[in-house]
């Protein structure tokens, strides 16, 4: 094996992918959001692309210095003026100055450098308001019953609402994360159910507008619609659904016009 190609080649993979990882954590919120939403990113959440950069980068800089190893007469070259070895080359001094500017500037937060940070905690900051902060810090990893003590809700009501969306729970020593995790949804819509007020609406005569990109199970957070019924309903007319698959998808997985769909739903919850 040529050991000089495999290190040049691996040096080249691994900066694109780092490429990519450092793109990602330049945009997406801090982790106590992500985990909040249980956000992700071509399969990966925020601790795993955390993880991936910090790997990747040890992994380049370790092929870095055996690239230098390989190349060290032409790096020595880069060095020399008029045959003879010098360190400090226009060339070098002007790599220093640039490297220096930019490690200093960062530091003190001085324009340019401070603009391409200020850019980046703007999209975050962006992406936080959308997606929603926690109550308080790490709350996903609270059990429910602290939860409910620390943002003063009532046990009991919290364990009603929920049973009541067939949110499956073990036991209120159960953290956020692990009862989302078992519902297949994140932290944060837990929370919503619970904060919830407990009068829902009646599904309207008419298709309401929004409802394509609507799971069964997230229409049924905002109206008041037995699921199971629902299901059964459609099941009787040879249609195939499921409570967390999304109301256009179900039209068209099943060849009907989401009027037609809805208008069944609708007449489920009549009987």
């Amino acid at each position: 094996m040529k050991y000089q190609r495999f290190v040049s080649l691996s040096a080249l993979l691994s900066f694109v992918v780092l490429t990519l990882s450092s793109g990602v954590l330049y945009f997406i919120p801090d982790r106590k959001v992500t985990a909040w939403t249980d956000w992700s990113f071509l399969g990966l959440d925020k601790q795993q692309w955390d993880n991936l950069h910090i790997n990747l980068g040890i992994l380049f800089l370790v092929l870095m210095f055996w690239h230098i190893y390989f190349n060290w007469k032409p790096i020595k070259n880069y060095l020399k003026e008029k045959k003879q070895l010098k360190i400090f080359t226009k060339e070098f001094n002007r790599a220093f100055i640039l490297v220096t500017l930019f490690t200093v500037g960062t530091i003190t937060m001085t324009i340019p450098f401070s603009i391409l940070v200020n850019v980046g905690n703007g999209i975050k900051a962006i992406n936080a308001l959308e997606d929603g902060n926690p109550p308080f810090g790490y709350a996903e990893y609270s059990t429910l019953e602290d939860f409910c003590t620390i943002t003063s809700l009532d046990i009991n009501e919290t364990l009603t609402k929920l049973k009541s969306e067939n949110i499956k729970i073990s036991s209120t020593k159960e953290t956020l994360k692990s009862i989302a995790k078992t519902n297949g949804i994140s932290p944060k819509e837990i929370f919503l159910i619970i904060k919830a007020k407990t009068t829902k609406f009646e599904l309207p005569s008419d298709i309401p507008v929004g409802i394509a990109h609507k799971s069964l199970k997230r229409l049924s957070f905002e109206y008041n619609i037995n699921i199971g019924k629902a299901i059964s309903h459609l099941n009787y007319y040879g249609i195939k659904a499921s409570v967390d698959t999304n109301f256009k998808k179900i039209a068209m997985e099943n060849k009907l016009h989401p009027a037609e769909l809805y208008s069944i739903i609708l007449a489920s919850q009549k009987k």
